[in-house]
Order: C-alpha cells, then sequence, then structure tokens
C-alpha cells in the first residue's frame, strides 16, 4: 500500500528468507570459543558465525583493502573558474586528455591547512584519519555498505540540506544499527540504535540528509547494499571446517584413531578394560604414545588418510584464491609468490601490486570521494576532495618504468604527443610537441663513417690555430673571461603579511575555544528552549494556557540568562588572551620581565565587554521570534516549529558562534597588545591591517600610512566610516568613536615602533617584527 511504513535492517526478515542462506550458530558462548571450547551440547561441531573474526583468509583480505585505501593521502584542492563540478565529473574518466587535464587542475591548488583538511586528519576525538578510512573499507567490504556521519562539535548530526551546515566532526557506524525507514516508495529517514558499551553516539531517528551512506548493488533490497560475504560464505565455511581438522589432526598427534576387531563377543566389562587400555596409551600432543597390550584375541586396525583427506592444503589454497577474488585482492598482497614463475600468475610482483592499486583500490577510491563530496562541499563549492594514489611508492616505481619506456621510445623518433597519449605521462605541451628526433651519432649499420665537409675540417698551421681548432681550448678561454654576473635581486614576502599570519596563527587556538564555548551555549539553551516549547504546548492543548503568537518566544526563551552563561563562559578564556598578547608583544620587543595584565585594567575591560556580550541574547531573541512568527502565520504544527527552532540554534552555533569567538579574541589581543607596548615604554605605533581575503580597504589605508611613518603611541589612529572619520586608540577599539562596521569580524592588529635616526631630510623607524622603515619629511 503506498501509504504504509516499512522499517527494515540489513537482516530483516524478508531480506533473510529472500537471500540469506539459513546460518546454524553455535551454542557455545564466546567466551567457551575463545578458550577453545567451539562443540555444542549436540556435539554438531565448529560452526562460521563471524567470518571476520573465525576466517583466516577473509580477515586477511579485507585488512589488506583496508590498510590499502588508510595509506593513501586524502587531497583538499580548490579548482579556480568554477571547474570543480567538471572536475569531479572527469577525474574517472577513460580518455587520457579528461585523466591529464583534472589531475593538472587537482595538482595546482592544493589547500595544505583550514577546518576542512583538520577534519579529514582528525575526524572525531575517537578515531583518527588511520582508523577512520580503515573502517570504511572495512564495513564496505563486510556489509557491502558504509554509513559515515557528519557532527557538529557537540556529536550533534548535522543536516547538509542547510544553507551552511558546518561540519566539525565525522564518523563511521556499524551498518547493522541503521533501519532505513519507507514511507510510500520514499526514503524518509534512518533509524539508529545506538549503546553506551558499542557506539560513541546515543540512538536518534536520521534523516536522509543528515546521514552519508554508500551501498554496493544489491539486486533483492533496493535501498541497502549486499555484502561480498554472501558470496564468499561457502568458500569461508569449507575453509574454516578443513582448518578445524587440520587442528584436530596435530593435537592428535596426526592420529585417525584405531578399530579394535574380535572373534567372540565382548562382556560390557571387557569393552570398558579396552577403552580404558586405548585412552590410556594415548597422551597429549607432542608427547610419545605408550605401548599396548590387549587380551582375548583383540586385534587392531589403523586407518589410514584418503587420498581426499591429503588433499587438505591444497583445497584450501583453492579456497583462498577463491576467498580473495571475490574480494578483488591478489594473493601476492598477503605474501603468497609461489605462482609468480608457472606463466599463470599474471606477471611480476610490482605489476600485479600495481594492477590492484590502479583496479581494485582506484576504483573504490573513486566511490569514497563520491559519497564524501558533500561534506567537503561545505567548506566551499570550489573544493574537490580527491585520493593520491599517484604519490604511494608502487605507483611513483610503475612511473618511473613507463619514463624508462618513454625515453626508449623518444630515441627511436616518436613525437612527445604519441609518447604521451599511449603511456599517460601527463606531460605539457613543447613547442617540440608534435616532432620526433632520431641521435645526432646514428649511422647505417655496416657503413664506413662519413667525413665531414672539407670546409669544416680543422687547418691548424701553428699553436695559436691548433688552440682555435680546439673546441676545449676555446671553452676553457671563455670560461676565463667571463665575469661574475651581478646576483639578481631576491624578492622576498611583504614582512607585515608574514607578521600577520604569525599573530592569525598564534590566535587560532584561543578563536577554537571560544567557539566551542559560545557552541555550548547555544545548544544547552537549545535543548531549554526545546523543551520549554514542548511544555508550553501541552499546556495550550490542555486549555490552561493562552498565548500570540509574538509573545511565545519570551515564554520558551529567557535572552537575560542566555547573555549571563555567555558572559560566565567567556570571562576566563578573555583574560587568558589579554595576558598570552601581552606576553607575545614582550618577547616581540624583547622584554626580558615577566608581564602582568594589570588586574585593575583586565576588570575594567571586561566590565566594558559585559553589555556587548549579554546583549547576545537579545539577537538570539529576535531571530527565535521572527522564525516563530513566520511559522504561525502559516499554520505549522508543534513539531515544524520545533524544528525551526533548532535550525535556528543550529545556525547561530555554525555562523554567530565563530563571528563572536573571532571578534573577541582579536579586540582582547589588540589590548593585551597595547597594555604591553604602553607598559613597555614604547613611545610609537602602527597599524597592521588583516592580509587575508577579506581585508578591508579603509583598514589597509590606515596601515600603509603608518607603516612607514608611525604615530606616538597617545594619539588615536584615523580610520574612515560609513559617516565619516572614526579614532581607534588600537584596532577594535570601541572606547572612543569606532562603529560596529570597523570592529565586527575585524583582524587587524597594532604594532609597536620606536624611532632610530632623524636628520633634516628623512626619519627611519624600528617597526618590531618587521624592519627598519625610513620615509622623507615634506
Amino acid at each position: 500500500m503506498k501509504n504504509d511504513v516499512v522499517i527494515s535492517n540489513l537482516t530483516g526478515n524478508v531480506f533473510r528468507r529472500a537471500v540469506l542462506p539459513e546460518i546454524r550458530k553455535s551454542a557455545a558462548s564466546n567466551s567457551d570459543w575463545l578458550r577453545g571450547v567451539d562443540l555444542d551440547e549436540r556435539d554438531r561441531g565448529a560452526a562460521l558465525t563471524t567470518p571476520y573474526a573465525q576466517a583466516a583468509w577473509v580477515y586477511c583480505a579485507i585488512s589488506i583493502l583496508a590498510q590499502s585505501v588508510a595509506q593513501i593521502p586524502f587531497r583538499i584542492s580548490r579548482i579556480k573558474g568554477g571547474n570543480a563540478k567538471k572536475v569531479r565529473t572527469l577525474k574517472n574518466s577513460s580518455s587520457a586528455a579528461n585523466r591529464k587535464l583534472c589531475r593538472r587542475a587537482l595538482d595546482e591548488d592544493i589547500v595544505t591547512g583550514g577546518d576542512v583538511v583538520d577534519l579529514f586528519e582528525h575526524p572525531h576525538p575517537t578515531m583518527n584519519r588511520q582508523l577512520f578510512w580503515e573502517m570504511v573499507v572495512t564495513w564496505n567490504a563486510l556489509r557491502g555498505e558504509f554509513f559515515i556521519l557528519p557532527l557538529d562539535a557537540g556529536d550533534t548530526p548535522v543536516d547538509l540540506s542547510d544553507r551552511k551546515p558546518k561540519v566539525k566532526r565525522m564518523i563511521t557506524l556499524p551498518p547493522e544499527l541503521f533501519w532505513h525507514v519507507v514511507m510510500g516508495f520514499t526514503l524518509e529517514g534512518w533509524r539508529y540504535s545506538g549503546s553506551p558499551l558499542i557506539t560513541p553516539i546515543p540512538s536518534e531517528f536520521l534523516l536522509p540528509s543528515e546521514v552519508i551512506h554508500s551501498r554496493q548493488p544489491n539486486p533483492y533490497l533496493y535501498w541497502r547494499g549486499m555484502s561480498p560475504l554472501l558470496v564468499a560464505d561457502v568458500a569461508a565455511k569449507t575453509d574454516y571446517a578443513g582448518e578445524q581438522f587440520q587442528k584436530g589432526l596435530w593435537l592428535n598427534n596426526a592420529d585417525t584413531g584405531v578399530i579394535v576387531t574380535t572373534e567372540q563377543v565382548l562382556q560390557e566389562d571387557q569393552r570398558r578394560a579396552i577403552e580404558s587400555a586405548l585412552r590410556e596409551r594415548k597422551r597429549k600432543a607432542g608427547t610419545p604414545d605408550r605401548p599396548l597390550f590387549l587380551f582375548g584375541g583383540a586385534t587392531i586396525q589403523k586407518p589410514t588418510l584418503s587420498m581426499m583427506d591429503m588433499q587438505f592444503l591444497e583445497t584450501r589454497k583453492f579456497l583462498r584464491r577463491e576467498i580473495f577474488a571475490i574480494l578483488k585482492v591478489p594473493d601476492v598482497m598477503a605474501g603468497f609468490t609461489e605462482d609468480l614463475n608457472d606463466g599463470g600468475a599474471g606477471g611480476s610482483l610490482d605489476a600485479q601490486k600495481s594492477s590492484f592499486i590502479e583496479s581494485t583500490v582506484g576504483s573504490l577510491c573513486a566511490n569514497i570521494e563520491t559519497t564524501l563530496q558533500p561534506i567537503v562541499a561545505t567548506f566551499g563549492d570550489d573544493l574537490v576532495g580527491w585520493f593520491d594514489i599517484d604519490s604511494l611508492p608502487i605507483m611513483q616505481a610503475a612511473r618511473r618504468t613507463r619514463w624508462d619506456t618513454a625515453t626508449k621510445m623518444f630515441g627511436m623518433g616518436v613525437p612527445v604527443e604519441d609518447i604521451n597519449t599511449n603511456l599517460d605521462l601527463g606531460l605539457a605541451e613543447r613547442p617540440w610537441y608534435k616532432k620526433g628526433y632520431l641521435p645526432f651519432n646514428l649511422q647505417e649499420a655496416g657503413a664506413p663513417p662519413e667525413p665531414l665537409p672539407s670546409e669544416e675540417l680543422p687547418k691548424p698551421e701553428d699553436d695559436e690555430d691548433q688552440e682555435k681548432g680546439n673546441p676545449f681550448s676555446r671553452m676553457l678561454k671563455s670560461l676565463n673571461g667571463l665575469k661574475a654576473l651581478p646576483a639578481p635581486p631576491v624578492v622576498k614576502s611583504p614582512e607585515p603579511a608574514a607578521l600577520w599570519r604569525k599573530r592569525m596563527a598564534f590566535r587560532k587556538a584561543h578563536v577554537n575555544l571560544f567557539t566551542s564555548k559560545v557552541g555550548k551555549v547555544l545548544m544547552t539553551f537549545r535543548k531549554k528552549t526545546l523543551a520549554k516549547l514542548d511544555e508550553v504546548h501541552l499546556e495550550k492543548s490542555a486549555g490552561r494556557l493562552q498565548w500570540e503568537a509574538k509573545g511565545l518566544v519570551d515564554l520558551i526563551f529567557d535572552q537575560h540568562a542566555f547573555g549571563s552563561a555567555l558572559l560566565n563562559e567567556l570571562t576566563p578564556p578573555i583574560a587568558a588572551v589579554l595576558q598570552a598578547a601581552g606576553d607575545n608583544m614582550n618577547e616581540e620587543l624583547g622584554v626580558d620581565d615577566p608581564w602582568k595584565y594589570p588586574s585593575k585594567a583586565q576588570l575594567e575591560y571586561l566590565a566594558g565587554r559585559k553589555q556587548a556580550i549579554q546583549g547576545c541574547g537579545a539577537t538570539v531573541r529576535d531571530q527565535v521570534n521572527t522564525t516563530l512568527v513566520e511559522g504561525m502565520e502559516e499554520g505549522e504544527t508543534h513539531l515544524q516549529l520545533a524544528a525551526r527552532v533548532k535550525s535556528v540554534f543550529t545556525d547561530l552555533a555554525n555562523d554567530e558562534a565563530k563571528r563572536i569567538a573571532r571578534t573577541e579574541v582579536n579586540m582582547a589581543s589588540c589590548n593585551g597588545s597595547f597594555q604591553a607596548m604602553t607598559d613597555a615604554g614604547i613611545e610609537y605605533k602602527s597599524w597592521l591591517g588583516s592580509h587575508g581575503p577579506h581585508a578591508r580597504q579603509n583598514h589597509q589605508d590606515v596601515e600603509d600610512a603608518t607603516i612607514e611613518e608611525p604615530i606616538p603611541v597617545d594619539e588615536p589612529f584615523e580610520v574612515d566610516g560609513e559617516d565619516g572619520p572614526e579614532q581607534m586608540m588600537y584596532p577594535l577599539d570601541d572606547s572612543l568613536s569606532a562603529s560596529a562596521g570597523n570592529i565586527i569580524n575585524c583582524q587587524c592588529d597594532v604594532l609597536a615602533a620606536e624611532k632610530q635616526s632623524e636628520d633634516e631630510k628623512s626619519v627611519t623607524f624600528k617597526i618590531f617584527g618587521v624592519g627598519l622603515m625610513t620615509f622623507k619629511k615634506k
């Protein structure tokens, strides 16, 4: 029926009846199995229940796949000109020209730092980069699918369909804990079942846009992937049974047992006596058996191993190859090289490894790249994530082999264009790209060397003529006559820009700390606000409460409590930033005495920031109120209003938290630096503008005006504002006449300077951290 809701997991009843064979589980407990007691009460023998933990070849093949992918660097590239989508589409094209184009674009601008690089280097506090990639590949091989949850800093799932999702963490979880929820014929979500002892996050209902799901083809269940182990089940069970047979055989001293025959029927006590004698003779592995004496005409017949029993070793080799073939891993990757010289191994060791990386691992990496692109895109539409397979040593060796082949082909006159097309070397076009060249000394075999034309033969008459005719003499004479050329000028990066980057790197840890503090307060009040919204709706439905849409926000959100909580969270780190900035300034000035931020000035600064920080509660209140009024006017339900409130707090945690953190850290850092330089007796100062991608022109104008001609430390900077010039003692100073437009998100800083020399024409200043600057007097 169209409106039926179907909830199922990978081993649901319908799927199990249609696809999975009946698997009899051993009655032995896990602890018994670990102790080697793997027989159940009915003595059915050992049963294969978890191939990854019990079958050696399954574990070996999957771990090889996982480790091969985990060792490949995952790069993030910025594609300019709006070509990111085109590169993602053509990157795995079969055309050599397309691959060359994409490879060149990916190599041009590789991102080496930032939030997106940090995310893939440290995906989750409980899972490092190596473990993350290995778990992704392991689940894909075991279950035919894998799940990745994008999370924020508080391990809350992030909705990738939001306007500006902010992913701070990501984690992969067991597929069997996910149940797909289908309404009609549409996937409506995923029900995730967590446990404190098994998983790092609790149970939750997730939207499809909050889950990254990749699956292998499954002709029996559309929504889930089919595990390769279903195909390898028979081979794995057969290999496991053979392994257990060999285990029992070796533990029994390779003895297959005995058969006792007699000419007469034995009494019960006689049979027990013979059995006791046999048990007394048989001893544990590694100990010789004792002699045996039997009476009553009994004879012993010793069974021998059949030809089928003797083929166990060869059978296990065949089963190993079958399992490895299903998981697409060559035997040589596990160290089995006995068949490399029999003509049927498919080439040399390096050739097989290279083929495995290019085909199996390359295809797997392409699938993972496509799956993770929605997460990469949250950091910028122009970013592309890709596995740098060519950086592996085995691929570098294969590339060197192709270059050796290319050298031989070029020596035979083949043009570079044809070589590049056939060997996929990725060479750029040159003026001689389409021409073929032959070595100058080639001649027909067996023919005498052709003499040079008479006009080219040297005709020395004396020593001077001989010197002129000797090319080595002419070369030495030319070298001796050369004069030393002047060294080319060294172009240095602008010192202010380098100093600005250094200071921003110093502040980065503080910005991250502030961001987490603000996000913590937002998430706490989101929980309280949603709980209060539930309570208000319950009271209204019971008729005990009447309210209008515009007044709902004041019933569920306390802006004053929010502002006070935010102030309490930010006060200790603000004090730490003030002190750290002062210490950093003292280090630049070369002051050895330890500097302590004045407690009175610190209290005054905190008191000056109190109103601005507490005012953030009004900002949150206005945004919550706006979305609630819109929802009420559209007649939305309680769940829809709750989703609106949740979205507001999530967006604020992603955007507002970063803005508040950056502003507060930069303001406190500038204040601490200014206090330290004045306490050190500095008499001049300069403005250090932002050298990032979003620098403000009016701030850069102040840097240009004061970097070569610093101003006295007690005079304010003049900065252009919306209504005219504004005065600031240091960047982000709000004590004089600066407006919010010159403060919020500003990343400028203050520099200390001192006068070095002065004459009638010019003045030279030393700007600490930058160098000497001289300007002419007017």
